[in-house]
């Protein structure tokens, strides 16, 4: 028979096999629905994000290039310069207090000053609706200000009223509804405050050395031009010192989140989906043997084993193309719903839309699957025999599936594990994924089999009903080790981020904040600083670390420059713009040095320079080497004389880069001071501080902990719902299991019954049994999922690990309420089986 007229006639017996509906595929259908819906929805999500990005990404960066400077604005013939090149636009930024004068509340605001020409792009829509320049316009004590609403709420305060910032009192005039510049960060300390740059002159806040950032923004006539004007600026102006982007590089640390966030959750996704694998070889393996009659009818009738093995994989491919399907249609009309409902109130921009590769990997994903696990069971129904017919005989020892199918479920597996890794964008977090995740499908199901075999060496019970639990544990054929495999990897996905989770949060709101300053106090100008030790030195409690500081951007590491030098991703985040740097003459308390030795306290040649041994080993530099810093214009070539250790998590005033005494002293600079208070003087302090000093910002570090706190349990509720998704999966699983098993257990009630038993000593049995089973899955989860935090925290996070008995607990309840609830609904068929019907049956 040609290979064409087996598919002609595979086709034909599909058809006939449909007719009778998809009964027995819930469990198949439903765990490449839920596998295939995650994947795609958070690839649609992702691909419409890095879209809206790409779209918007002139009016997310402000302009077609932005030019940024900390501390100092561009000279006359740079500004001449770039005014000849297209529209420009000046802002400035810094983060200040602001007062509202009818209730004397302070709070820290991050303030933006704007010129006549902002915004190049996108809107700035206003509540009431009015033009920007109005809104701002005023002069002397009239000036005009907007805000975003949770300035509102912070201060109390209407539009209409006062607020004083500086030496300026500002009328508020509207409110914010969006800033298409500001979108983009999910981090702020303080809410917006938007005003004119005459009214920023009017607050005198700009002192020498004030933390202030300047960004010029340019309106080119062909945006495409924002690349070759870049590197004209940069020849021209090789000492500038400025920071250049055009809009293709706009918020390129959100497209990096993206790319992390989209592979991680993709990879949980997949964990889900191979989880669901589990369902659909169940599934395929109930329906097969339920067919096992009619196809060795088949095989009497003269069909091919080769028609047999089409026709079902036809079957299959057919019913996973349906699933699949569906999975894909939700999944990819996520990022439509998200800006339905939510519209331009997620914090990045979207634009939803078909995006083939995405829904290509998924569908790839979901159809590996299906094939992966179902394999073995199409090569081992292909070969039944068709002695099947004769009555009374069993094939209790069923064939394999063969060699060519063992060698097909190999190159699935490769398949999969290779569009895997080449569709995520960190292709080594791919290859561990794959490496994690087949140990520990194989960790699992030895670990089942291992605990079933144990039970099944352990002595009788004495109690009747534990001993028929066990003995249903034990018999051929029982779901136990299925159900321990399935249900165990979700919950234990599940433990594991729940354990990282709470120690990530446990680390900013316990262990920090027992050594963290109270505040830390910004913008200290040089003739300020003993009035405020004066201040501070009433309080008995009051201790202060102060360090002198200014901004700078490293350019060059051993003299390479930036660009072209290879730094690791951990400690990219130093090259990435401006950063806080000091000096001081004696080493600073509590630092270890733990390679070099520091100068001398009265040190006075050459520039040198003190490194944190993170940055030293990421910059791959050592004592010796050099790294040259854009200090204000001005480049500086320091050598590295130590390294020392550097513990950010403690909140502990510290900085990356230390010069030695003799090159810093003259330059326009700020003192950073970090406070510690006792908790009754918290209150008085912060209002003597900023009703003394007005040009001090103060920052609470309560709150920016409780900002991170809020930001790590939005991230780790992202993971949660797809840990979620898993143990769902494993649900089905259960579920199919327990359905495939109904007939052995309608089985065993009927003997119990006969045998004088009731259906409450059947109902006790059976829970019993899956009361044994869920606390097996729980504490094998609890028990890994544990140690995988643990590897995950004490590794790559470098966090401290603490067990949290409460979540083992719950996760033991759960596993044991669950397979007890799920277990017992699938079997409650079992207690109504009448032996009189089965009996005549038999």
């Amino acid at each position: 028979m040609s290979q064409t007229s087996v598919v002609h006639q595979a086709v034909r017996l599909v058809r006939r096999e449909l007719r009778s509906g998809l009964r027995g595929f819930g469990v198949f259908l439903s765990c490449l629905f839920l596998g295939i819906f995650a994947i795609s929805a958070i690839g649609s999500f992702s691909a419409a994000a890095r879209s809206g990005l790409l779209a918007d990404a002139s009016a997310l960066l402000g302009g077609d290039l932005e030019i940024r400077l900390s501390q100092r604005p561009v000279t006359t013939e740079q500004r001449d310069f770039l005014s000849q090149q297209g529209q420009l636009s000046e802002i400035l930024e810094l983060r200040t207090m602001a007062t509202n004068p009818n209730n004397d509340q302070r709070a820290l605001v991050e303030l933006k000053a704007v010129d006549s020409t902002y915004p190049l792009y996108g809107t700035l829509p206003l509540e009431p609706p009015q033009p920007l320049a109005v809104a701002l316009t005023g002069a002397e004590a009239a000036f005009g200000a907007v805000v975003e609403s949770s300035f509102l709420q912070r201060f109390n305060i209407q539009v209409g009223e006062q607020l004083q910032v500086g030496k300026a009192t500002l009328t508020i005039r509207g409110v914010l509804t969006s800033e298409p510049d500001r979108s983009l960060r999910a981090f702020h300390i303080g809410p917006r405050l938007l005003i004119s740059q005459a009214a920023l002159t009017a607050t005198q806040l700009l002192q020498p050395g004030s933390l202030v950032t300047y960004r010029y923004r340019l309106k080119l006539a062909d945006r495409n031009q924002a690349e070759p004007l870049k590197l004209i600026l940069q020849e021209r102006f090789p000492d500038s010192g400025w920071r250049i982007q055009s809009w293709r590089e706009a918020a390129p640390r959100v497209r990096f989140f993206l790319d992390r966030m989209e592979t991680n959750l993709s990879l949980l996704g997949l964990c889900a989906l191979l989880l669901g694998g589990l369902g659909v070889s169940g599934a395929v393996r109930g329906y097969l043997n339920g067919k096992i009659v009619h196809i060795a009818t088949m095989k009497c009738l003269g069909a091919s084993s080769r028609l047999i093995f089409t026709t079902y994989l036809l079957q299959i491919l057919l019913l996973g193309t349906i699933g699949a399907g569906a999975g894909l249609l939700l999944g990819s009309s996520v990022p439509w719903l998200l800006t339905k409902i939510s519209g331009n109130a997620l914090p990045i921009p979207l634009h939803p839309g078909f995006y083939p590769l995405t829904l290509v990997v998924a569908g790839s994903f979901g159809l590996l699957i299906a094939l992966l696990f179902s394999l073995k069971e199409l090569g081992i129904a292909r070969r039944v025999p068709p002695a099947m017919l004769f009555r009374g005989y069993l094939d209790n020892n069923r064939k394999g599936p063969g060699g060519k199918i063992w060698l097909a479920i190999l190159v699935c597996a490769l398949v999969l594990a290779l569009i895997a890794i080449f569709s995520s964008s960190d292709k080594r977090l791919a290859i561990w994924f794959i490496i994690g995740a087949s140990t520990c499908f194989i960790l699992f199901r030895l670990l089942a089999v291992a605990v079933v075999r144990l039970i099944q060496r352990l002595p009788k019970p004495k109690n009747p009903r534990l001993r028929l639990a066990k003995a249903n544990i034990n018999r051929p054929g029982a779901p136990a080790s299925g159900i321990i495999f399935s249900l165990g990897l979700g919950l234990t996905a599940l433990v594991m981020i729940a354990l990282v989770q709470t120690n990530l949060n446990d680390m900013v709101n316990d262990t920090i904040p027992e050594e963290a300053p109270t505040f830390f106090f910004l913008d200290i100008q040089p003739d300020q600083v003993a009035p405020l030790e004066t201040l501070l030195g009433s309080y008995p409690h009051a201790r202060m670390e102060r360090s002198p500081t200014l901004r700078g951007r490293i350019t060059a590491i051993a003299g390479i420059p930036v660009a072209e030098a290879k730094v690791a991703p951990n400690v990219s985040w130093a090259v990435r713009g401006d950063r806080f740097l000091s000096y001081s003459a004696k080493m600073p308390p509590g630092t270890e040095v733990t390679v070099g030795d520091w100068w001398p306290s009265d040190y006075n040649g050459p520039p040198q320079l003190s490194l944190t041994a993170d940055l030293a080993e990421g910059f791959g530099v050592g004592i010796g080497d050099s790294l040259t810093v854009n200090i204000l214009g001005r480049e500086i070539s320091a050598r590295i004389v130590n390294l020392r250790t550097a513990d950010w998590s403690s909140l502990k005033l510290n900085f990356a880069l230390l010069f030695a005494p003799g090159v810093l002293e003259n330059a326009p600079q700020t003192h950073l001071a970090a406070v510690h208070l006792a908790d009754e003087d918290e209150d008085a302090v912060y209002r003597a501080v900023t009703g003394r000093f007005t040009n001090i910002s103060v920052i609470s570090t309560r709150d920016v902990l409780q900002n991170v706190s809020r930001t790590l349990t939005r991230i780790g509720s992202a993971f949660q719902g797809m840990a979620g998704i898993a143990l769902l999966t494993g649900f089905l699983v259960l579920i199919g299991a327990v359905s495939a098993d109904q007939h052995r257990r309608i089985h065993d009630a009927v003997i119990f019954k006969i045998c004088g038993a009731t259906r409450r000593d059947i109902l006790l049995i059976f829970a019993t049994e899956f009361t044994l089973l869920g606390t097996i899955a729980g504490l094998l989860s609890a028990l890994i999922g544990s140690l995988a935090a643990f590897a995950i925290l004490k590794g790559p996070l470098n966090a401290p690990f603490n067990l949290h008995p409460e979540i083992i607990l719950l996760t033991l309840l759960m596993g044991i309420g669950l397979t007890l609830l799920l277990g017992l609904f699938g079997t409650w068929k079992a207690l109504g089986g009448k032996p009189a019907g089965y009996l005549r049956s038999e």
